[in-house]
């Protein structure tokens, strides 16, 4: 009895493992069954008539006294390792993700806040003595006391705004040294530049991460009227009230504007996150132009900053009036800064501004890869650009560039040693032998944008993102040229972190 039970009972586990022999065949192609049948046999040898693995209906039963081997279970061979992206195209995917979920949110109305606030950081540097000719302004101990407040105030009023998505330091530092102004082109206006103060920046960025620069300087009150009225160029020359110098496709951020005196009834500030002081409005109003570039970075609906103006001159947007909204606009600049402010778009209302997923995209660090060299490959030398002449040449002498990502696979190329150049394709035209060389900021995008292509020999090249993708070339005197790949010259680069 008891060998008749085991006999039926190893007959019934031969049968289950010839049927899921089977089964594991049946959901996969021919070839693999195939494959895994020779693994299997040259792994394991199976003691079994000529058709064992074969299921029929009546299988003979087993002895019962010999040994069964069951048939091993099948590892398949691991998928191959999938080809590792170059630098500059593992930066894409990862910040292309981070886009691609900024532009949902925006598209879906979407305010969740970030899981954490956007690390902030701003230089505000008090001019407290400018000249132009013979014009001279200067701050009193009052203006810098009310400096203060008002350097507080944007900073607590824009965390309350954006609901603490940022977080932002606010590095006040005065500058006593005599500092000239400069006159905007024909106009009559005197602006703080950013050339003339640059080594002042430089002293405070040198060893740490800045993502703003705030210049203001004083031109109001007794004392300069005083010291100013008797000049021949007094109430001629005015300085600005605000200029924005430097958007998001600078390395850095920039604004300058005028102090003015405190409305009666504003100063001392009775709450730091409300937004009460007029030069407060000032400086949220010019750093605000620095978020422009949001709208072509996604592709979206982006508001200008004098969207307040209404749709005689911003068509789909109402205006805004100075004064019955709420403290000098800053009702539409919080619509902005929350992302509710109304679009008409044909009929269809959408809400436009900033997102909490589009704060981590305002990061300078955000987008500036690094600091590079860019070497030809045939060993030549350096790409190179000067400030005297605009052309791109080889040269022996290095050249550091600060690369910065543009969206859509492309990246910004600026030297170091011009902050407000960029690689530029000559009028835009994308045609064979055309110039590339250093040029400013025009907002033709892909011209100024240019797609890093990893050859696979640790070189890359450089290439519009035109559709004829033709290569930046340097052949002999001629300097950089637009040309097909294959055309003689240089079209092979080693783009290297610079050490210093």
């Amino acid at each position: 009895m008891k060998k008749r039970l085991l006999t039926r009972l190893l007959c019934m586990l031969l049968i289950s493992a010839m049927f899921i022999t089977a089964c594991g065949s049946k959901d996969e192609p021919e070839e693999n069954t195939d494959r895994r049948r020779s693994e299997q046999n040259s792994e394991t040898e199976v003691t079994s008539t000529p058709d064992a693995g074969k299921v029929t209906d009546t299988p003979e039963p087993a002895t019962g006294t010999e040994d069964i081997t069951l048939i091993p279970e099948v590892t398949l061979e691991p998928s191959p390792e999938p080809q590792k992206l170059s630098y500059f195209d593992a930066y894409v995917e990862s910040t292309d993700r981070m886009l691609k979920e900024a532009i949902e949110q925006y598209n879906a109305h979407d305010y969740t806040n970030l899981d954490e606030p956007v690390k902030y950081y701003v230089l505000w540097l008090g001019f407290t003595h400018v000249t132009y000719g013979d014009l001279d302004f200067q701050m009193t101990d009052f203006d810098r006391e009310y400096l203060q407040a008002v350097a507080l105030n944007y900073e607590k009023c824009l965390e309350s705004i954006t609901s603490h998505n940022l977080d932002i330091t606010v590095d006040l530092q005065f500058v006593d040294d005599v500092t000239p102004l400069t006159k905007w082109y024909d106009d009559d206006w005197l602006y703080l530049s950013q050339d003339t103060v640059q080594p002042v920046i430089d002293k405070y960025t040198s060893d740490r991460e800045i993502d703003t620069v705030l210049t203001t300087v004083q031109t109001a009150g007794d004392e300069n009227y005083l010291r100013n009225a008797d000049k021949e160029n007094y109430g001629v020359n005015y300085v600005m009230l605000g200029l924005m110098t430097a958007g998001m496709n600078s390395p850095m951020g920039y604004s300058t504007f005028d102090l003015q005196k405190p409305a009666e009834g504003t100063y001392p500030l009775a709450d730091p996150e409300i937004p009460s002081l007029y030069a407060t409005s000032v400086a949220v109003h010019e750093w605000m132009h620095q978020l422009e570039y949001m709208g072509t970075l996604l592709g979206i609906e982006y508001p200008n900053t004098h969207a307040y103006m209404g749709p005689e001159q911003f068509p789909g947007y109402k205006q805004y009036i100075n004064g019955e909204n709420d403290y000098d606009f800053f009702e539409f600049y919080k619509l902005v800064l929350t992302g509710k402010l109304p679009f008409d778009d044909n009929g269809t209302t959408k809400l436009v501004g900033m997102y909490p997923k589009m704060w981590p995209l305002i990061k300078r660090s955000g987008f500036v890869l690094g600091r590079f060299i860019i070497k030809d490959a045939e060993g030549q030398g350096y790409l190179y650009g000067r400030e005297e002449e605009p052309r791109l040449i080889v040269s022996e002498e290095p050249c550091v560039w600060l690369i910065k990502y543009s969206g859509d696979g492309q990246f910004i190329l600026t030297p170091e040693a011009m902050p407000d150049k960029l690689v530029d394709l000559g009028n835009a035209w994308d045609t064979e032998d055309n110039t590339i060389s250093l040029w400013v900021y025009t907002g033709y995008v892909d011209a100024q944008s240019w797609k890093l292509i990893d050859n696979a020999d640790g070189t890359y090249s450089i290439q519009t993102p035109y559709e004829s993708g033709r290569l930046l070339t340097v052949r002999g005197n001629s300097g950089a040229l637009l040309c097909s790949p294959g055309t003689e010259g240089i079209q092979k680069w080693y783009i290297e972190l610079a050490k210093h």
